[in-house]
């Protein structure tokens, strides 16, 4: 873990989200500080998946607000909301499979450069812009050990490396902060250091981060803070160790919890 640092990077305040009468978010208010990772845990159903969705934009909350970096972005697009430095994963990675993991990681390079303006560059200026997208794109795939792999296709791979490819496909955007959605999920279990460290690498660079997982372990050895949801609400919240030993947590786990 790191100390965490005063500055807010992330804020929702009263969120809720229902479907056909179903609460599936029900007035939740987090934080994420900058610098650091927070984990959001809960079981099947608990409304995380749900949340992540009003969080980035792909589903708009019926109440709260959500802000990045002191601005409001809960009225925006999961496209600007990812122009301003947000951007998350998903439950399971996308991207190109029969395409190689350094042509994924160009393909999204030129994603995160496109711009109107883009449409009036000459022919040396894409050349330059194209050869600064392979040079990022061959550093992320050295820092994050792919370089081996560069020239697999995406569907060769085991579920670890696919998971560090949609990382370096979202570093491609040069966020401010990162969403990742059940980042363990499929990692075999004598993979999951390795993943660890690479979440941690994550936040070296700055980026602030906040991850849901239903592996509390790697939970618990990466996170700064946790929130617990439970049917749609937080029920508990505070460091590892404090989420760790909270009677509420063990309840839920357990299923005595209603």
């Amino acid at each position: 873990m790191t100390v965490q640092t005063s500055e807010v990077a992330f804020r929702a305040e009263g969120v809720s989200k229902s479907f056909g009468g179903v609460h599936a978010v029900d007035g939740v208010t987090l934080e994420a500080r900058a610098g650091t990772i927070t984990a959001i845990i809960g079981p099947n159903g608990a409304g995380k998946t749900s949340l992540f969705n009003v969080l980035t934009g792909f589903d708009r909350a019926d109440t709260g607000s959500v802000s990045l970096f002191g601005e409001r972005i809960d009225d925006q697009a999961a496209w600007k909301i990812a122009r301003r430095g947000l951007v998350r994963s998903f439950q399971t990675p996308v991207g190109f499979p029969l395409l190689s993991v350094w042509e994924n990681l160009m393909v999204a390079g030129s994603d995160a450069s496109e711009s109107p303006f883009r449409a009036i560059l000459g022919p040396r200026a894409w050349r330059q812009l194209e050869r600064e997208t392979s040079r990022r794109a061959d550093t992320l795939l050295d820092e994050l050990g792919l370089t081996a792999v560069k020239d697999q296709r995406l569907e060769d791979l085991t579920a670890g490396q696919t998971k560090l490819v949609d990382f370096a496909r979202l570093l491609m955007a040069q966020p401010r902060m990162m969403l990742l959605d059940e980042p363990a999920a499929g990692v075999a279990p004598n993979g999951i250091g390795r993943l660890a460290e690479q979440v941690n690498s994550l936040r070296e660079r700055g980026i602030t981060l906040l991850i849901i997982d239903h592996n509390i372990q790697f939970v618990f050895e990466v996170s700064d803070y946790v929130y617990v949801m439970a049917e749609g609400r937080v029920v508990v919240s505070g460091t590892p160790e404090e989420v760790a030993v909270h009677p509420t947590v063990a309840e839920i786990y357990l299923g005595t919890a209603r």
